[in-house]
């Protein structure tokens, strides 16, 4: 059953858990920095959007309605992120 799937950080790991998932499953990638997502353009099937995951408030509309929410972003803003 494909899943919809969120990755939060598009850095070195949330770009490779986010191509490998979109071999099977809806992906969607967000990052603060537009610039991560050039490396999806081989990829058009990953979803992607620009937010700052630190305001906590926007997060939590931006994971409404996906199947599995991905962390991978640095480990204190993660932490911070978990309320």
């Amino acid at each position: 059953m494909k899943k919809k799937i969120i990755v939060l950080g598009a850095g070195l790991v949330g770009s490779a858990i986010a191509i490998d998932l979109s071999k099977q499953h809806g992906v969607t990638s967000v990052d603060i920095n537009a610039e991560a997502f050039a490396k999806f353009s081989k990829f058009p099937a990953i979803k992607t959007i620009q937010a700052d995951l630190g305001d906590t408030t926007k997060l939590k509309s931006l994971t409404n309605g996906f199947d599995l929410v991905i962390g991978a972003v640095p480990g204190a803003m993660g932490y911070e992120s978990c309320d």
